[in-house]
């Protein structure tokens, strides 16, 4: 089932994608749009949350601190943390409920990336629906208006 303009309004919705570099980034909406490519299925970014919420912390999860500009958007870094310690670059919403921006900033980075090679068949094929043009690794803000 799609997810309706007014619910990505209405929610701060976790989704995902892979960079430039094969790196698996996660985003939290604030409200805001979401690309289309995950738009088009609540069910298959449910199940890409609950694989990446399941991963177990990697071996040097305890390096993991919330970036620089963390509190950006006002909002806690912990659950941020919680994906860098899976491996995954974690990215907030910069303006919480602002439509028309689309702009996100880094709050956690991984001691250890998570690479789109390590993950299953079906979650990868998944993953690759949304694809950034952007290294997150280098990237401490990001404008997602042209992803698919």
């Amino acid at each position: 089932m799609r997810i309706s303009p007014l619910d990505q309004q209405d929610a701060d919705i976790d989704w995902f994608a892979v960079d430039a570099e094969g790196h698996v980034v996660h985003f939290s909406s604030g409200g805001g749009p979401l690309p289309e490519s995950v738009a088009a299925s609540e069910e298959d970014l449910l199940t890409l949350h609950q694989y990446f919420l399941l991963l177990p912390e990697t071996a040097d999860a305890a390096q993991v601190q919330p970036q620089t500009n963390a509190a950006q958007s006002g909002r806690s870094a912990e659950s941020f943390v919680r994906y860098a310690r899976r491996g995954l670059f974690s990215f907030d919403k910069t303006q919480l409920h602002e439509a028309a921006d689309r702009r996100y900033h880094l709050v956690a980075r991984p001691a250890w990336p998570l690479t789109l090679a390590e993950l299953p068949g079906p979650v990868a094929a998944l993953l690759l629906r949304t694809q950034l043009s952007f290294s997150a690794a280098d990237t401490p803000a990001a404008d997602i208006a042209g992803v698919g």
